[in-house]
């Protein structure tokens, strides 16, 4: 990957599943090779999404549901 980072920045949003992190990034010299690779984390983060919403309990406390992986800074859980 030749892509390089420019500008960051993070927010939290709150879900029914708990409070999710979302990045955004401004890159340069983004290419094929970039969009792979992001394209495969995104499947991955929709699967884990999947399999943790069939786990859910819309009875149970808010804390009951929270994704255990959303303060982690770690690509690696994913795959």
């Amino acid at each position: 990957m030749v892509s390089k980072l420019v500008n960051e920045a993070s927010y939290l949003v709150s879900s029914d599943l708990g409070f999710l992190r979302v990045n955004l990034q401004d890159v340069t010299g983004y290419d094929v090779e970039d969009i792979v690779h992001d394209k495969t984390l995104s499947l991955c983060r929709a699967i884990q999404l999947m399999m943790i919403g069939k786990m859910v309990d819309p009875t149970a406390p808010t804390t009951s549901r929270t994704l255990p992986s959303v303060w982690l800074n770690n690509e690696e859980e994913l795959l």
